[in-house]
């Protein structure tokens, strides 16, 4: 018998996949949530709730759901992400899915719609869109064919917009092929192996450039094609997407894209793995139920198509349209690396007791000691270090989160510290602390094998030194 795309095996095997995802989101979340959001985190989700009541009043919860409006303790904080990984293995180990994507995708957004800065990336955004999706996908078994193609469009207008914005900026860098010249080591996570792609000659670079165009706006249209060119189109994407992630850091968001693959595959397809997957129940719902639920991604295939749509045209009326499901994060905008960035900056913390002797904190994975190798970090996303690149991209000016970051140092916040690499000063926070910033770019090969070095760097300028209220800013 012949069966549409992944008809009887998409509602058993999706939920468990993205099951998978959510406990990579949830497990590297834990393992930084109370220095991120805790009450002496860098930004604390209490006070920024208490703050948005005072502006919003009646509408806070409209604008901003999430559960921590009730309570935003660090205890409640930690063991939101606690069981967000428990309910992330109960997925994957087969549970019922349906209350638990629904549960997983209201803890996600409560952590999103109060995440601030650090809860902003598009893997975020892109999880809880096909999170939300994906509760009513179990509903039914055979999947309609409405709900298989929704899922294809959606796959094919997130890789098509990543094309798309690239060509609309007007980015000198993407138009004349030599973005990936500067993208390795402009990247806001670099990786090892990254220094060794940022090396390759200058012609590979361009062709790897051209490379990406074809990726992000040819290969997507596979994804709406026949079982075989589907079936190219999986394996062209999920070579890409290994390449992403085997010369970058962006956290889960390789994985993820690589589940949302999955829907282009034939029940058939899945035959070549022979009995690693077990037999699905045949048959879930009924015919009203397989009704409501493709009404339910007629629906979604909507707001896809208007988002779109969007890309290229804005009418007053579509914006209007789409901004309504944006609270829930259920229809988002998408397109990565628009205006390549071209030069690094980034921003060293020091501090000192005596404005004579600086000595710097040391992050885990963002460039700051010169010889030290960067590090892979994915599928862990370490969100402090990936916004200090979103700061340092103007340098000129100290973002408020920056400064809450400045004003943990100062008063030596255990949680803030539990997130860098070193403390320079264990036994006591300093009096002062500076911003002083570096130009960095990747050492050459010779410098690597001379000096042990795998970055260069020079000064760029500096802030004046910190201190807290009440101690004095000179010696």
């Amino acid at each position: 018998m012949s069966l549409h795309a992944s008809g009887l095996l998409l509602p058993w095997l999706f939920p468990r996949l993205l099951g998978g995802v959510y406990l990579l989101a949830f497990a590297s979340l834990l393992a930084q949530v109370r220095g991120l959001y805790g009450c002496r985190g860098v930004l604390p989700i209490g006070a920024y709730l208490a703050a948005l009541r005072r502006e919003l009043g009646g509408r806070d919860w409209r604008l901003s759901p999430t559960l921590f409006w009730l309570n935003a303790s660090d205890r409640v904080l930690l063991g939101s992400a606690c069981l967000g990984v428990a309910l992330s293995l109960l997925l994957v180990a087969g549970w019922p899915p349906v209350p638990l994507l629904a549960l997983l995708w209201l803890l996600y957004l409560s952590f999103c719609a109060a995440g601030q800065e650090f809860l902003s990336y598009q893997w975020d955004a892109l999880l809880l869109e096909a999170g939300f999706m994906t509760i009513f996908l179990p509903l039914v078994a055979p999947a309609p064919l409405l709900v298989v193609f929704t899922y294809r469009f959606f796959l094919f207008r997130f890789i098509l917009s990543a094309g798309a914005v690239k060509l609309t900026s007007g980015d000198p860098a993407w138009r004349d092929l030599t973005a990936l010249c500067h993208h390795y080591q402009t990247q806001p996570l670099p990786n090892r192996v990254g220094w060794y792609a940022h090396h390759l000659p200058r012609p590979m670079q361009k062709l790897s450039t051209i490379g990406t165009f074809f990726f992000e706006l040819a290969v997507p249209f596979l994804a709406l094609g026949p079982a075989p060119a589907r079936l190219a189109g999986f394996i062209l994407l999920l070579l890409f997407q290994g390449l992403i992630f085997a010369t970058g850091n962006y956290g889960f968001f390789n994985i993820l894209t690589v589940v949302l693959l999955v829907p282009l595959l034939d029940d058939s397809h899945f035959g070549l793995l022979g009995g690693w997957l077990p037999q699905p129940p045949p048959v879930a719902g009924g015919p009203v139920t397989a009704l409501l639920v493709s009404a339910v991604f007629a629906l979604f295939l909507l707001f896809n198509l208007g988002q779109l749509i969007r890309l290229f045209w804005r009418p007053p009326w579509l914006s209007r349209l789409l901004v309504l499901p944006s609270p829930l994060m259920i229809s988002n905008p998408y397109g990565l690396f628009a205006v390549m960035t071209t030069n690094r900056f980034e921003f060293v913390i020091e501090g000192s007791n005596d404005l004579q002797e600086w000595l710097p904190y040391e992050f885990r994975w963002k460039p700051g000691d010169p010889r030290r190798p960067p590090r892979q970090a994915a599928p862990h996303q370490p969100r402090l270090d990936w916004q200090m690149w979103f700061a340092a991209l103007d340098p000129r000016t100290i973002e408020p989160w920056l400064g809450n970051l400045v004003v943990r140092l100062l008063e030596g916040a255990s949680p803030v510290l539990a997130l860098l690499a070193r403390n320079p000063f264990p036994e006591g926070p300093p009096r002062f602390i500076r911003l002083t910033v570096y130009r960095y770019r990747f050492a050459t090969a010779a410098a690597r094998r001379r000096e042990g070095l795998w970055w260069e760097r020079e000064p760029v300028g500096r802030f004046q030194p910190m201190t807290l209220r009440g101690r004095d800013a000179e010696p």
